[in-house]
């Protein structure tokens, strides 16, 4: 093991000197520059200083090295100062040098048994936090719609990919009337609990909006937005939300849609046969949570048969590498062109690959069947 002795004077040989017999390996510095680079590079198991400003200024940057003042004085104020500033001893300068190994060895092994304690509790603290995390996550899985599903020739099925255990992106699709359906994806800002607990809000939303619609909210979906925007303003949560909804009519097959700052836009998909090229439905709208005042446009699409509209969360483009965000979109309507179901898409964007996902990633596919 390695000692290291600071001191501003040359008694600092003198201190080092009463190791010589020791099996320490004992190294001196004789200022506070070369005490801190023996630290970061050589990592001692003990440092000994007769400085208390330096004891306390490398106990600040170093607390993982135990650190012993050697004092002239072994006085109330000194060992009490030392208690304070995270010493891990106090020694008197008159110490006997058959008594150091002992006392450095005692040090070390303190310091090593509170290391390994806190570790300990760091590691219960973490399984319980993943734990609970995993029950979250259970009960956040419960409230995503049936995947796939089928309203009337509508069929729906989506995927999500959280970054980490909890995911801030939801999607929800259900039907509102006999000749109504909903369906939107959501982005919530940020990561982890705190954006998974507003997908509880959105999900009680979905229950409402079921119950308290106003007819004119199926005609005019930037209303169901304005709604939602209230409540998220309402409950002071400091999250915002980026969304895209769409209410569908069964009878005719329009799917009417706004939105609220999600992105990337979601692609519209004829079917081959049509000869038909894919676009984006683009509308621009501000996320939902920040602004008092907001209005949305909307646009609508009749879906024929064999017709699919792909939704993505803005976490995929950050899966798709260093293209440029034009790449990334026509990558994105190349993929979802040349493959027709959810998984394929999935699978062709390599969504389920090792690399890491700094961000949730979301896919909902809307076909009109037969």
């Amino acid at each position: 093991m390695s000692l290291l002795v600071v001191d501003g004077d040359d008694q600092s040989l003198t201190l080092a000197d009463l190791f010589i017999s020791s099996d320490y390996e004992v190294v001196t510095a004789t200022n506070l520059s070369l005490a801190r680079d023996i630290c970061q590079y050589s990592h001692p198991d003990l440092i000994v200083c007769r400085s208390s400003d330096h004891a306390r200024t490398l106990t600040n940057e170093f607390g993982h090295i135990p650190v012993v003042l050697v004092t002239r004085e072994l006085s109330v104020d000194v060992l009490h100062d030392a208690l304070q500033s995270g010493f891990a001893d106090v020694w008197p300068e008159a110490v006997d040098p058959s008594s150091l190994d002992d006392l450095a060895g005692s040090v070390i092994a303190r310091t090593r048994a509170r290391a390994s304690t806190t570790a300990s509790r760091l590691a219960q603290h973490v399984a319980e936090l993943q734990r609970d995390q995993r029950a979250g996550r259970y009960i956040q899985m419960g409230m995503l719609p049936p995947n796939p599903m089928a309203i009337e020739r509508i069929r729906l099925h989506h995927r999500i990919r959280p970054s980490l255990i909890l995911s801030g992106d939801f999607v929800d699709y259900f039907r509102v009337t006999d000749d109504h359906f909903a369906f939107y994806v959501a982005d919530v800002s940020g990561h982890g609990a705190s954006s998974a607990f507003v997908t509880v809000l959105l999900k009680n939303f979905s229950r409402r909006l079921r119950r308290e619609y106003r007819p004119s909210m199926l005609e005019h979906p930037g209303e169901i937005l304005q709604w939602i925007n209230r409540e998220l303003l309402d409950q002071k949560i400091d999250k915002h939300v980026t969304m895209f909804l769409a209410v569908g009519k069964i009878s005719t097959d329009r799917i009417t849609y706004v939105n609220a700052g999600h992105f990337p836009p979601p692609v519209l998909v004829p079917d081959q046969e049509s000869g038909a090229a894919p676009r984006l439905l683009e509308l621009n709208g501000k996320p939902l949570g920040l602004f008092e005042e907001v209005n949305y446009k909307q646009d609508s699409v009749d879906l024929k048969q064999g017709d699919r509209i792909v939704v993505f969360s803005d976490g995929v483009l950050e899966m798709l590498g260093d293209r440029d965000l034009a790449a990334k979109e026509a990558l994105l309507i190349e993929t979802v062109q040349a493959h027709k179901d959810l998984n394929s898409i999935w699978s062709a964007l390599d969504l389920d690959g090792p690399q890491a996902s700094p961000d949730d990633v979301t896919c909902l596919t809307v076909l009109r069947s037969s």
